[in-house]
C-alpha cells in the first residue's frame, strides 16, 4: 500500500461516494452528511483491514488483491484505482447497513 496519506484519502472518497449511493437507495443513513461520513469511515476501515500494514485479514486482502493490477503498465494509477474500489466496497457495505438501521422518523 502507498505509505502516504493519499491512499487513505482515495479510500475515503470512494467510501463516501458508495455510502451515499447505497444509503440513498435504502432511503436512510442520516442524510447526505451522515452517509458521507459513514461511507468514508467504512472505506478507510476496509482499506485498513485489507492492508498488510494494518489488520491484514487474509481473506479480505486476497479479495482486494484481485483488482490491484487493473493497469499493469502504471502501478501508481493501478494502486489508486485499487484503493478507490476498496474504499467503495467498504463504504457501500457500511452505507447499506447504515441505510437499513438509521431510518428517518415518519
Amino acid at each position: 500500500m502507498d505509505p502516504t496519506i493519499l491512499a487513505y484519502v482515495v479510500q475515503a472518497v470512494g467510501g463516501a461516494i458508495a455510502g451515499n449511493i447505497t444509503g440513498a437507495v435504502t432511503r436512510g443513513g442520516g442524510g447526505i452528511a451522515g452517509r458521507s461520513i459513514i461511507g468514508a469511515l467504512g472505506g478507510v476501515a476496509l482499506g485498513f483491514v485489507a492492508s498488510p500494514d494494518g489488520a491484514n485479514v487474509g481473506a479480505v486482502a486476497d479479495i482486494a488483491r484481485n483488482w490491484s493490477n487493473l493497469m499493469p503498465d502504471d502501478p501508481t494509477i493501478s494502486g489508486h484505482i485499487s484503493n478507490a474500489i476498496t474504499g467503495g466496497v467498504g463504504g457501500g457495505i457500511i452505507g447499506l447497513i447504515g441505510g437499513l438501521l438509521i431510518r428517518p422518523r415518519a
